[in-house]
């Protein structure tokens, strides 16, 4: 279990222009998110027993969550971002601006018929997580036993050969 602590000003600054730059409309709609620091636990010599974070039991940079109805009555936010204290202070501020923006993407605005936020039975603002656009889980093996008959290999070369997702994902790649 990782060891937690309230994200600093600085990162909470960096969140805020990312909502600003990129996501209006949850900072429009009052979108509250709580943001906490995760360090990884760590053994008697000091090293990390594990990841600070992790996603589907996967390392990663960050993840977010809706937070509940109880807990938003209790004061929480209305989301929650997670983020890797044990890495990202080597993160440049771009990437960590990224990161940030990824985390905010996922978060979808719940909106009526005629376009109003839905609200919760606490008058927040309703949410909902979005999937990635693309989502990949690769296996190595997989694609090295079964070449063009795996995913694997199936969605590499998509990324390849299609133009507007070779610059976008894999830019300086010539083909």
């Amino acid at each position: 279990m990782p060891v937690y602590e309230l994200a600093n000003d600085d990162l909470l600054v960096a969140l805020a222009e990312v909502m600003d730059l990129y996501h209006g409309e949850l900072r429009d709609a009052d979108v509250r998110i709580d943001v906490l620091v995760a360090y990884a636990k760590t053994d008697a010599n000091g090293d990390p027993t594990g990841p600070a974070v992790k996603l589907h039991g996967h390392p990663c940079c960050a993840k977010v969550r809706v937070i509940g109805l109880k807990d938003r009555v209790a004061g929480r936010g209305d989301a929650e971002i997670i983020i890797d204290g044990d890495n990202c202070d080597t993160w440049p501020p771009e990437q960590l601006r990224a990161i940030l923006d990824h985390e905010l993407e996922h978060l979808e605005l719940q909106v009526s018929d005629e376009g109003l936020v839905k609200r919760d039975d606490a008058e927040r603002p309703k949410l909902r997580l979005r999937e990635h656009d693309r989502q990949f889980g690769w296996f190595d093996s997989v694609a090295r036993r079964h070449g063009y008959a795996s995913i694997e290999v199936q969605q590499a070369t998509q990324m390849t050969e299609r133009d507007e997702l070779r610059q976008l994902y894999l830019p300086g790649l010539q083909v």
